[in-house]
């Protein structure tokens, strides 16, 4: 049987790796690519992803939490970017960075909405008067939900039911926050 031999000692110094490092999670710089379109592109929607977890489908960078959806008649694929290069491509370098201000003032509101002082009325039900808008956290007494928690903004019942009143005054946040954002 022949017996193998294994070279330890060779010098990489001239070899170019660094297309191979981090290879898994690097996506192409589509800036470099003459096919896809640099201007021009429209704005779909603006997402909150609560940590920088994603990669910018535009330009590679990673670790972005605030992706901006954008749309090029010219390019089949939908493309979730960064701020910068959602103002690239869009050429506004106005509205990105106000989505991001308004996303980031959401997320501090919401991490603030279970923490504020609710009113207890003379029902029993916890309610909030913000900006307005009256919020309305309720426990059904009767029929399948007996038991669970509910809530209303304004004049319209959320459309689901939930353990606990904490997990109904979250749930409750969004609604008030499409009312009062006319999302």
């Amino acid at each position: 049987m022949k017996k193998e031999k294994w070279v330890t000692n060779i010098n990489c110094s001239n070899l170019n790796l660094s297309p191979f490092i981090g290879w898994k999670n690097k996506m192409p710089n589509l800036w470099d690519q003459p096919e896809v379109p640099h201007k021009g592109w429209q704005w779909v929607n603006t997402e909150d992803l609560e940590e920088a977890s994603e990669t910018c489908q535009m330009c590679g960078h990673e670790n972005i939490r605030y992706v901006h959806y954008m749309q090029h008649q010219d390019y089949s694929d939908t493309l979730g970017v960064g701020c910068v290069c959602a103002e690239k491509m869009s050429g506004d370098y106005t509205n990105p960075k106000l989505r991001e201000k308004k996303l980031i003032s959401k997320m501090g509101r919401k991490q603030r909405w279970k923490s504020r002082k609710w009113n207890l009325s003379r029902n029993g039900n916890l309610y909030l008067k913000v900006e307005g808008i009256i919020i309305i956290c309720f426990q059904f007494k009767n029929g399948n939900k007996a038991g669970k928690w509910g809530y209303k903004v304004n004049d319209a019942f959320g459309k689901n039911s939930y353990n606990d009143v904490s997990e109904a005054q979250i749930a409750s946040f969004e609604d008030f926050w499409k009312l009062k954002d006319g999302d």
